[in-house]
């Protein structure tokens, strides 16, 4: 499947802001920021192209990791997090499915390594990966000093930061890149306002045809990304899509068919990341203002899925997941013939994988016990009941 990789990167940038600001109150387009000024940082100190291009890349990304590690810590820790070398194991780990243009080993896992060697491996000087360095200061530099917020003082705060940092925490040859590229071009390049078009212009819009295993292998690291943020879907967007597998089998559905559908199934919650871990895992009835933010994951989804050319099918079914065949839905209101056979099977191997889910309101329902509650729905006209019934007969093993 032929996707553009400015665009996939971008639509996970926007999907990790949710994250970073949820958790940790960093403000939007950290990851951008952060790709930006290691781009330039890198041009600086003569990396080739193609390294450069990579080192944007694994900087928009190098947060990846916070959701899957963040729940294995006590809210007292949660400040501290970024501190944690496990986030950087698990972050380089993560990308490694991204079709990056060159070796990018090192990059991520480092990224938190000091110059004087006082980092999590121990690492000091030249042992880092220079590129390694280049993101410890952008990604340092961002976080300290709020970089998106203009200011007639920015320059003179960036060079006292440097100054206390410099061969301590910072490479000095990173630094001294720092000081040649520090102009007010750069400074206003922060903004909220022009930071995703700089970006964009400076990485090319190249098309790469990624193969199954490559985009299903993202596909299903970025679903363990999702589904991390709440402990109660741990493993639903994994089991919607061995659903989706399945059912595809039963109804011998055309391989590019299937692909689609179980790239849908990985990612139609990536708008959840959006969605405050307080509603996630509230006890009790949530209130109609939580049922409000919650629906508008689907809306955010098609929006986040919407922004990579080559997967428009996907952000369509992705973004319909919710939908009913009665019109009582969301966030369209879409019914009966409006709703392809693909976005019903999908509706209802999401709702049979949450019926089979605890939740912090209920345990998870046994097979039969989800087939019967989606039969009644099926009666009310909701979901298909031809596929309920063809669900029944695939997983009557109790799978």
């Amino acid at each position: 499947m032929r996707v553009r990789l400015n665009d996939l990167l971008f639509a996970l940038s926007t999907a990790l802001d949710y994250v970073e600001r949820e958790f940790f109150g960093i403000t939007t387009n950290h990851g951008r920021r952060v790709g930006w000024l290691s781009l330039r940082l890198c041009q600086a100190l003569g990396v080739s192209e193609a390294a450069s291009f990579d080192m944007a890349c694994c900087a928009v990304l190098h947060d990846n990791a916070l959701t899957a590690y963040a729940l294995t810590q006590d809210a007292d820790r949660l400040a501290r997090l970024e501190h944690i070398a496990r986030h950087c194991e698990l972050g380089e780990r993560n990308v490694k499915d991204f079709p990056f243009l060159d070796d990018i080993r090192g990059i991520i896992l480092n990224h938190h390594e000091n110059w004087d060697g006082s980092g999590y491996y121990g690492l000091a000087g030249d042992d880092i990966p220079l590129r390694a360095a280049v993101l410890r200061l952008a990604d340092n530099m961002d976080l300290a000093l709020r970089l998106c917020e203009p200011r007639a003082s920015l320059r003179d705060e960036i060079v006292e930061h440097l100054r206390a940092l410099d061969g301590h925490v910072y490479s000095p040859q990173v630094s001294e890149a720092m000081l040649s590229i520090l102009d007010e071009e750069l400074l206003s390049s922060f903004s909220h306002e022009n930071i995703t078009a700089r970006l964009h212009a400076a990485i090319p819009a190249e098309t790469y045809n990624m193969n199954e295993r490559q985009l299903l292998g993202f596909c299903r690291v970025f679903a363990a990304i999702i589904d991390a943020k709440s402990h109660f879907t741990r493993t639903h967007s994994q089991g919607v899509a061995e659903k989706i597998a399945r059912m595809t089998q039963h109804y011998r559905f055309p391989p590019e068919t299937g692909e689609k559908l179980l790239i849908a199934a990985y990612l139609h919650d990536v708008g959840k990341l959006s969605t405050p871990l307080s509603i996630l895992e509230k006890h009790g009835k949530l209130s109609w203002e939580e049922f409000a933010v919650i629906r508008e994951h689907v809306s955010i989804t098609r929006q986040i899925l919407g922004q990579i050319h080559g997967l428009e099918e996907v952000a369509r079914l992705g973004g319909s997941h919710h939908e009913k065949l009665d019109g009582t839905g969301y966030p369209d209101g879409a019914r009966d013939d409006a709703l392809s056979f693909e976005a019903r099977l999908l509706c209802c191997c999401d709702i049979y994988q949450a019926l089979t889910e605890d939740r912090p309101y209920r345990a998870g329902m046994r097979p039969a016990e989800a087939i019967g509650v989606m039969n009644g729905m099926a009666g009310k006209n909701e979901i298909d009941g031809s596929i309920v019934a063809g669900m029944a007969e695939v997983f009557a093993s109790g799978v």
